[in-house]
């Protein structure tokens, strides 16, 4: 190339170019980088431009020059010590062009880098270069949004995400939410179960704790729900919340706070006052077990009169309205256990003289014993007595998620949304125990099968059960266009070199006759030429299984 030369040139003459997307020059690869060149020297020559003065500017290889630093430092220094590199008269935009293509096409860049680099390129040349960086790399414009935009997410998360505590699945969960609150916690558990908190897990978590807008007491247009982009609704088409019903809140810090100034401000007229009787209420999470004491429930002990004049008589609420605990007491223990001492005695009973008042027994009292009785006597009794009816019952008992599918199934519609489509045990049972035994055997199995496919994080649970009916991944397992989508072009070509995907002839055909590249350089294809040689060349993809996709 005319404007460029090969020189040796001294280390010290170099300067590293500040905008250089990558950082990190540590680890294990970056140690045996070192080594190579301690033992051979720098092969590959970097690319250098010149600067002020006498000195050189580094356009690519800042890593082998970071090596050769080592290596002459731990050896006796800097004096005398060069690299191989070729000098070439390039403007400050087209180093930068140059620096941050190179750098986006090494294999050994880390996903944050990766990121990083994408980041500063649009940031330099604005958001309107995005489909020429796309053109550039071979890589979809929405992968590299989509990757810019978890860099906005707390530092903490992407060190762990760096340092392979968490998946990028994980960080486009948690770039769904707004309160930094919310985010480390997350991650905080997602570090604490090392790899066994799943991004299903983490997105079904984060759908669980998002209320649903539809259970807001406050005004949602007023509050701007409609069009937040914390609203669920809004997030569905980017984050593929397909199994996400109705609209929910992402932003727990606002809707919390909204939902606590409607109340107060209204609790004299709710129905919570209305039936429960409390002089305000407090939300579940924010005051712990040992905080309170509860009234009724096995103790049966009923508010005084004064206590229904207390602002410590509350009730407990759920986010989303639902009522954790009715009536409870958050003030003074020695108060309310005095309370419950006068409760007791305004209920004293017969004392064995004349005339003393009789006792009304505690309403406790009739379910409790009766239920002792059945713990003694069913479990014998159901010996040899089960059916597919009462498999089925027991199941449906024990999980309420299959409710509204049951329910539908048999006519059945929600009568109140506040807790979920819910039905009561005795209604199941109506059902169930009309229906033949051989229909209550099929719904048993497809209820079965709903629970095994339940809950998107207990994968371990799934493949116990493919593994015990003879599904093997490592067989049967085939990579789609929705896994190579979600994978970089190093990552891909990982996967061709694990697998010698392209020492097929089928793919070495497809490249040469229908790509029209040279032969053998696969290296040259954009992200979506690769996708097709997997896809479209006829290669057997057969026990082609990345080891992700086993392990545990």
């Amino acid at each position: 190339m005319e404007n460029e030369i090969y020189q040796e040139v001294e280390l010290k003459r170099l300067q590293p170019n500040p905008l250089n997307p990558r950082k990190r020059f540590s680890g294990a690869k970056f140690d045996e980088l070192v080594a190579s060149i301690r033992e051979k020297g720098v092969i590959e020559p970097i690319l250098v431009r010149p600067v002020e003065e006498d000195r050189l500017e580094i356009v690519a290889g800042e890593r082998r020059y970071r090596a050769s630093l080592t290596v002459a430092e731990t050896g006796g220094g800097l004096n005398g010590q060069k690299i191989p590199a070729l000098v070439r008269d390039l403007s400050d935009e087209d180093a930068f062009d140059m620096m941050c293509i190179e750098n986006l096409h090494r294999e050994d860049l880390t996903e944050l880098e990766e990121a990083e680099g994408f980041k500063t390129y649009l940031d330099k040349r604005g958001q309107d270069a995005l489909p020429d960086l796309a053109q550039r790399t071979g890589i979809n414009p929405r992968y590299i949004r989509r990757r810019v935009g978890v860099l906005s997410l707390p530092t903490k998360t992407l060190t762990a995400w760096e340092k392979g505590n968490l998946k990028y699945g994980h960080l486009e969960q948690l770039s769904r939410l707004q309160d930094k609150k919310e985010i480390k916690k997350y991650t905080g558990k997602i570090i604490k179960w090392r790899g066994g908190y799943s991004v299903g897990r983490l997105k079904n978590d984060i759908n669980s704790d998002a209320p649903e807008l539809k259970s807001a007491k406050f005004n949602r247009e007023k509050a701007g729900c409609s069009a937040c982009q914390q609203n669920s609704d809004i997030q569905k088409s980017l984050f593929e919340l397909t199994d996400l019903k109705g609209a929910h809140c992402l932003n727990l810090k606002c809707f919390k706070q909204n939902q606590n100034n409607w109340l107060t401000a209204n609790w004299k007229k709710t129905g919570y006052r209305k039936q429960h009787g409390t002089n305000g209420f407090r939300f579940y999470g924010d005051v712990g077990w040992q905080d309170y004491e509860a009234f009724d429930g096995y103790s049966n002990h009923k508010p005084l009169k004064k206590c229904k004049e207390c602002d410590s008589f509350i009730t407990i609420l759920h986010l989303d309205g639902r009522v954790n605990e009715g009536k409870v007491c958050i003030g003074d223990k020695n108060c309310f256990s005095a309370c419950r001492e006068s409760s007791k005695a305004s209920d004293a009973g017969d004392t064995g003289q004349a005339g003393a008042t009789v006792r009304k027994p505690p309403a406790w009292h009739g379910a409790y014993f009766r239920e002792q009785f059945y713990k003694e006597v069913l479990p014998e009794r159901l010996q040899g007595q089960v059916s597919a009816r009462i498999d089925l019952f027991a199941l449906l008992k024990s999980n309420t998620d299959l409710h509204e599918w049951f329910g539908r199934k048999h006519g059945k519609e929600a009568k109140d949304d506040t807790w979920g489509f819910c039905m009561r045990n005795e209604e199941i049972w109506d059902i169930v125990s009309a229906m033949e035994n051989v229909d209550a055997m099929d719904e048993l199995n497809e209820a079965s099968i709903l629970v095994v496919m339940q809950n998107q994080y207990d994968t371990k649970g799934r493949r116990a059960i493919a593994d015990h009916i003879g599904i093997s991944l490592e067989k049967e397992w085939r990579i789609t266009e929705e896994y190579l989508n979600k994978k970089t072009i190093s990552e891909i070509h990982k996967i061709a070199e694990d697998f010698k995907v392209f020492e097929q002839k089928a793919a070495k055909t497809f490249l040469y006759e229908t790509l029209l590249k040279k032969r053998e350089k696969f290296k040259s294809c954009k992200k979506g030429e690769l996708k097709r040689i997997f896809l479209e060349s006829g290669v057997d993809l057969a026990g082609v299984v990345p080891e992700e996709i086993l392990a545990e």
